[in-house]
């Protein structure tokens, strides 16, 4: 559910990281809020907050390590995106295998595939030359968004979604860069959780009625201690 949308004729630098910092994110071309999520079944909204990583105070667990090192054969690089062939058709292939519906071609998703309103990079994983896994971000001066992630199929033993958030993380220590923000989360679906994996002592999470951004520790007490206001600011039924 799209509470707030707008389409601006760029949304790059600094400009990126203030939109970021109130809880707006890139949805194709445009950037957008919401605080709400239709359920799969459409008989609620669930509640949604959006997340970002303190990437000085990341400490990777050994489980991160351990993807990082079943991936250390595979050639990683990092470029300015830019739509090409092989993208595409790893794009088409993942979505073909998915038991979920999205985006079916990446320049639908993307829309804007010639970096006009957002500064776009990839991130690429290639096995032998053979390109087996993409993530692409939008970059800031101090922030990075995480767009989407897309990989080979039969390559999921290295755990490339995964991967692929971590090689942004690791973009932004290489680039003294203090934010990453993987998107939004909900307490109520379980679906989105795979966005804290990178270490939750290290995430915070927007309070939207107040602004705010909490460590996930006192979010959670919060969610857990007093449920009824977070059901009467953010539910409906």
């Amino acid at each position: 559910m799209i509470e707030e949308i707008l389409l601006l004729d760029v949304i790059k630098g600094y400009d990126l990281d203030d939109y970021l910092g109130i809880g707006w994110y890139r949805i194709g071309k445009f950037i957008f809020t919401t605080n709400l999520l239709e359920a799969p079944d459409n008989s609620r909204y669930n509640r949604v907050f959006w997340l970002r990583y303190l990437v000085e105070h990341v400490s990777l667990s050994n489980s991160n390590k351990q993807i990082i090192r079943k991936n250390e054969q595979f050639k990683i690089s990092y470029r300015r995106f830019k739509l090409t062939d092989e993208l595409t058709e790893l794009h088409k292939n993942y979505v073909a295998g998915l038991k979920f519906k999205t985006a079916e071609t990446l320049s639908g998703l993307l829309m804007d595939v010639d970096n006009d309103i957002y500064d776009t990079c990839v991130a690429e994983v290639r096995d032998e030359g053979k390109l087996i896994a993409a993530g692409i971000f939008d970059l800031g001066r101090i922030s990075i968004a995480g767009i989407v992630n897309f990989y080979d199929h039969s390559y999921s033993k290295y755990s490339p979604g995964k991967y692929l958030m971590l090689l942004k993380y690791l973009f932004c220590v290489k680039n003294n860069i203090p934010y990453y923000y993987p998107g939004y989360y909900s307490p109520d679906y379980p679906v989105f959780d795979y966005k804290l994996f990178i270490d939750k002592a290290a995430t915070e999470v927007m309070l939207p009625r107040e602004g705010a951004w909490v460590s996930y520790a006192e979010f959670e007490k919060n969610v857990n201690n007093d449920p009824a206001m977070f059901a009467a600011l953010y539910y409906q039924l």
